[in-house]
């Protein structure tokens, strides 16, 4: 199996391999359990253990001056699977507008295409065991008896069902247990901090990598390449702060290193009251309990003609009956414990509206879900991607010595006339096909800023173009001007899409890996 080693006890002066993974998330993972094998040596860098670990995780910790976001050292996660550890396991590939780019929108194209990846993404639903027939709307309604005419797709070319496939078993070690358990040739170092990537004089590639543990051990690795999988705000930071031969930090020669954070930003607002003609399959709470989401998303027809980045609304449901579905759930859950005040009057509430409860209960043999009074809408968008969202260094140093995070999150007039527009159409549609009556306050800017949440999903700060001065990484994820660096993971992503990222860094994982397979094996 793969050798884990604890750097805090064991930890070699310098380390020799063919290829040095940095970070042991999704995407380092996926890499390494690809590429090792007896004849490719390949070490991962991991800085945290097998297990959340405080001290660790305070490293994340960072300075934020832009739209109110989350603690960074809550969102994400520092140990053996990164944000894998937390993630909710949503699935859904890129849709082929997101990789087109629209210059009349200042949406720039990626440098590779939809059928490019696409190979690759069916790789990537293998890994997450998934049924890939069911990504398709029409054929996960059929399984759950709902008749194709009931989606908006059958009524409207303006929007399209977008569904999501949620993967029951998400951990890296349910992802990649067999093939972790099968490489006797990989080594994963634990409690091991990349600090700086060392460029040789010339500034075209890397000659070794500083290691350090919170004890104050160090050490460097010496390999043939590099691949930086440690998220899109430490990606960025670790390319920045190695800047003793280029000034303005590795890669950054035109200025793009950290910049366009993007987030899939979402707003909670309105209400729709729906009409008899409206889809279970739309409702939040049903399609979960199938391992499953589906929204109400633009056709790329209707992007096009109103000048819209991707947008979707979750419909949340409002039960008809919150007191009852109270007493109803603590029932099920509780009706064991003796003596419990609760459960008592749980029972109150039931006995005392037989008739309610009986509707109530009715519905959750049909449905699976209790009767729905209203849904609330969670309007949800890519963000564009913005020069002024970006992550910065800032004077002060963790306790590794590495100069701290700066996060500016921002929004841009793209992504407020989306969330706009987007509520616009979707009550304009909804109304117009009979699906139920729509109550919603205009999204305006000073709303949206207000409000505004993410996913964890972090995205940009290193973006895949096809020319230097237009990004980081070209399209074999390669720093631009250095030969043997290259980054996986989000921060490669020219545009957010419409999707959750982590089965396209999966995909994007496997693509680097069979690139690096032929490009480093004999080299």
């Amino acid at each position: 199996m793969a050798n884990y080693i604890d750097a805090r006890t064991t930890l070699p002066a310098e380390i020799q391999a063919d290829v040095c993974i940095v970070g042991g998330g999704a995407a380092g993972v996926t890499l390494a359990v690809t590429l090792a094998r007896p004849d490719l040596k390949v070490v991962l860098i991991e800085s945290g253990s097998l297990q959340l670990e405080g001290e660790t995780q305070q490293l994340y910790n960072a300075r934020q001056t832009g739209l109110r976001y989350y603690n960074m050292a809550a969102c994400r996660l520092r140990y053996f699977g990164g944000t894998t550890n937390h993630w909710s396991g949503y699935c859904r590939e890129n849709d082929p507008i997101d990789y087109e780019g629209r210059p009349d929108m200042g949406v720039p194209a990626w440098p590779i295409t939809y059928d490019e990846i696409s190979p690759y993404v069916k790789k990537a639903i293998s890994v997450m065991r998934l049924p890939a027939a069911e990504f398709d709307p029409f054929v996960k309604a059929a399984r759950h008896g709902v008749p194709r005419e009931r989606l908006i797709d059958s009524m409207s070319d303006d929007f399209e069902t977008k569904v999501f496939q949620i993967v029951p078993k998400r951990r890296i070690h349910d992802l990649h247990g067999e093939a972790l358990a099968a490489q006797g040739a990989l080594d994963i170092y634990l409690h091991a901090n990349v600090t700086h990537l060392q460029l040789n004089p010339q500034a075209n590639r890397v000659v070794s990598a500083t290691v350090k543990t919170l004890g104050g051990t160090a050490s460097v690795v010496k390999a043939k390449a590099f691949v930086l999988c440690a998220h899109a705000v430490e990606n960025a930071r670790l390319l920045l702060a190695s800047n003793d031969v280029m000034p303005m930090g590795i890669g950054n020669r035109s200025d793009h290193v950290g910049r366009y954070f993007m987030e899939h930003a979402n707003v909670q607002s309105g209400l729709l009251f729906p009409s008899a003609k409206f889809p279970v399959l739309y409702n939040y709470r049903w399609a979960t309990r199938y391992d499953t989401n589906a929204n109400l998303g633009f056709s790329a027809k209707a992007m096009r003609r109103e000048k819209l980045l991707q947008y979707y609304c979750r419909f949340v449901p409002i039960p008809l009956d919150q007191t009852m579905e109270g007493a109803y759930g603590h029932l099920i859950g509780d009706f064991w414990s003796r003596g419990s005040l609760a459960t008592i009057e749980a029972l109150k509430t039931v006995a005392g509206d037989m008739p309610g409860a009986a509707r109530f209960i009715t519905s959750r043999l049909r449905d699976g879900v209790p009767p729905v009074a209203a849904y609330e809408l969670d309007h949800r968008i890519e963000q564009a991607p913005n020069p002024d969202s970006r992550v910065t260094l800032g004077p002060a140093r963790d306790a590794l010595g590495v100069p701290e995070v700066v996060l500016h999150w921002a929004l841009n007039d793209l992504d407020y006339h989306t969330f706009s527009r987007g509520q616009e159409l979707m009550r304009e549609s909804v109304e117009r096909l009979g699906l139920g009556r729509v109550e919603a306050p205009p999204l305006t800017p000073e709303r949206i800023r207000e409000s505004v949440k993410g996913h964890f999903h972090h995205i940009g700060t290193t973006r895949m173009s096809a020319r230097p001065e237009d990004g980081v990484v070209d399209r074999d994820c390669r720093v631009h001007g250095v030969g043997n660096l290259y980054v996986g993971g989000s921060s490669i992503f020219t545009t957010a899409g419409y999707s959750g990222p982590t089965m396209m860094i999966v995909a994007f994982a496997l693509r680097l890996a069979e690139h690096l397979q032929t490009t480093w094996k004999r080299a």
